[in-house]
């Protein structure tokens, strides 16, 4: 083979293995940008999302502490108005009354002092007369945060005082249907195992004494120590259990306080339901 035919052969090789390479380097590169622009559209949707939530949650936080303010206000109750009896200000008829003499009065003698009128009461800005007055005008503000914003924690937490409110005004069914949803939505939460507990209350309130049982049994029972205290619980369960009947349940619960938290502030009231029970029975 001649020099230069070698020649020719080693040029081809080296341009077989340049567009071979150049072959790779472009699909390559194809693939590499397609998995750049993957990853870029993720980036773009997951910094959408984190904002369009963090809105979210930061317009439920700005209801949740309007109705707050209202929840939370001070109540100033006006002052108990005491009408002056003017006829105890009077002479008394029966009374001796000396005759008027020319003489001068006492020089040490002092006119009586006016009575001042009584001032109108005017209630503070700001403050309520009553607790029952500040949750119904907290209650429609806690309700539009926790409808707006439902599955946030703000509307979770909105909810939950909304329940407790209506719970507080006495109207039961509509504080029922709050906590339920207060439960599913923060199943396994804190306000979830708090709601369970408010429901059980409101269902003792109703006179529905066996719901209330179930409740409080679920949530007095074990892995219950690390998320709620589980002395008042028992509490509430032992005091359900004596209003539904169940005596003997209700004094091995009031026992059970005593056994198990010796130290707790409630020792001295389950004593006394323990005696109390015995006596009856």
């Amino acid at each position: 083979m001649k020099r230069s035919e070698r020649h020719h052969l080693k040029e081809n090789a080296v341009a077989v293995a340049i567009g071979s390479l150049q072959r790779q380097l472009h699909e390559r590169g194809r693939g590499l940008m397609t998995g750049i622009a993957i990853v870029l559209i993720a980036l773009v949707l997951y910094g959408g999302y984190s904002w369009w939530s963090g809105r979210t949650v930061s317009r439920a936080g700005a209801l949740l502490a309007e109705a707050l303010v209202l929840a939370e206000a001070p109540v100033v109750p006006p002052p108990t108005a005491v009408a002056a009896d003017l006829a105890e200000l009077a002479p008394d008829d029966d009374a001796d009354i000396a005759e008027p003499t020319d003489a001068a009065a006492p020089a040490d003698t002092a006119a009586p002092a006016a009575v001042a009128a009584p001032v109108e009461f005017v209630q503070p800005l700001g403050t309520y007369p009553t607790i029952e007055a500040k949750l119904a005008a907290a209650l429609p503000k806690l309700i539009e945060a926790a409808d707006a914003y439902p599955g946030t924690q703000p509307g979770i937490t909105a909810r939950y005082r909304a329940a407790a409110a209506l719970a507080a005004l006495g109207r039961h069914e509509e504080a029922a249907d709050q906590y339920r949803q207060v439960i599913d939505r923060d199943q396994g939460g804190i306000y979830g195992r708090m709601g369970t507990l408010g429901l059980a209350d409101v269902q003792i309130a109703r006179g529905a004494y066996d719901e209330a049982i179930v409740l409080l049994e679920q949530s007095s029972g074990v892995g219950a120590e690390a998320d709620l205290p589980v002395d008042g619980v028992l509490m509430r369960l032992g005091h359900a259990y004596g209003l539904a009947g169940r005596s003997s349940e209700a004094q091995a619960t009031f026992q059970r306080v005593m056994d198990e938290f010796p130290a707790s502030l409630y020792v001295a009231d389950a004593e006394r339901e323990l005696q109390a029970l015995h006596t009856e029975g």
